[in-house]
């Protein structure tokens, strides 16, 4: 009777085991696409917007996506793309660190039929389906207009630059001088007394201020070419205990820091880029691309605006 029973077990068991097997090789889905996320710098907090917003995209579309920290080190991002593509990403969207050290990497990538998107800036590579990105030229602009209609009678201005070469860099000083700089605009009031590279971080830009501190008693204005940057900046201004001076900052991005300073008269104004369009939109271009073979424009310029203290 126990052998019986025994059998009957095993039998049920291998039944079981069968129409489970057939339930799962027919139902269940295949594994998710992979998208690679590559970004400059995750220790900018206003880079964290780009990156939930792609992720977020990514995945309501159906995308694991894969996220790469470049850490503000140009050298890591080609070995983090070769990594991606061996990962077998659909697609890969990029904010460069350097403009140029990547660009094999990504024509690696194209090579294989992996649709590229750069955001925030681009590389000079044949085949990459678009470039999406603020438009920094113009924002800069907008900023040197700004301080014009705030300062008509004009002032002596810092300009602390990011790094050096990178399109934000160029396009964002150049957009700024050609309003302010005498040099480039004769009708400027301003008078450019210093500049300082910050490497779009907090700690150079600090430093570089309260050099500027020791060195200027008569600053009117910072301009700094992101808000991390002039975060360091108004730092430096209350270590130096020159809070009362009546320093304008501007920054550009839109953080939360920024406005938390802004809020609090530490600082004057950003100009706001829209990183979460331009992260949601990223991974709209590479999917419709994917699925239906749609190419987006090549070059997206999205505007830019101010955002000051009451």
């Amino acid at each position: 009777m126990k052998k019986f029973v025994f059998v009957l077990f095993t039998l049920s068991l291998l039944i079981m085991t069968g129409c489970g097997s057939q339930t799962s090789g027919e139902g269940e889905s295949p594994d998710k696409e992979k998208m690679a996320l590559l970004m400059a710098d995750l220790g900018n907090p206003f880079f964290h917007v780009l990156r939930d917003a792609v992720v977020k995209q990514g995945e309501e579309l159906g995308y694991e996506v894969l996220v790469y920290d470049g850490q503000n080190d140009a050298s890591r991002q080609p070995s983090q793309i070769e990594d991606a593509i061996q990962q077998g990403v659909s697609a890969i969207v990029i904010n460069p660190a350097d403009e140029s050290s990547t660009a094999n990497a990504l024509r690696d990538a194209i090579a294989q039929d992996i649709p590229v998107v750069t955001v925030d800036r681009s590389v000079d590579v044949e085949g990459v389906l678009s470039y999406l990105v603020t438009d920094n030229l113009k924002g800069g602009q907008l900023v040197g207009e700004w301080l014009e209609e705030k300062m008509p009678e004009g002032g002596k201005v810092i300009h602390i630059e990011g790094v050096m070469g990178t399109a934000p860099q160029r396009e964002r000083g150049g957009g700024f001088l050609s309003v302010i700089d005498p040099s480039e605009n004769p009708n400027s009031k301003f008078e450019m007394i210093d500049t300082a590279v910050g490497d779009f971080s907090m700690a150079p830009a600090e430093a570089a201020m309260s050099d500027f501190l020791a060195k200027h008693d008569d600053i009117d204005v910072v301009f700094a070419q992101n808000d991390t940057m002039a975060v360091g900046v108004a730092r430096a201004i209350e270590t130096a205990g020159r809070q009362n001076d009546g320093i304008i900052i501007i920054g550009f991005d839109g953080a939360k820091e920024a406005f938390d300073l802004i809020e609090t008269g530490e600082m004057s104004a950003t100009a706001v880029q829209d990183f979460e369009f331009i992260g949601s939109e990223a991974v709209n271009y590479v999917h419709e691309f994917i699925e239906n073979g749609t190419k987006p424009e090549e070059h997206v310029l999205v505007d830019v605006y101010m955002s000051e203290s009451k």
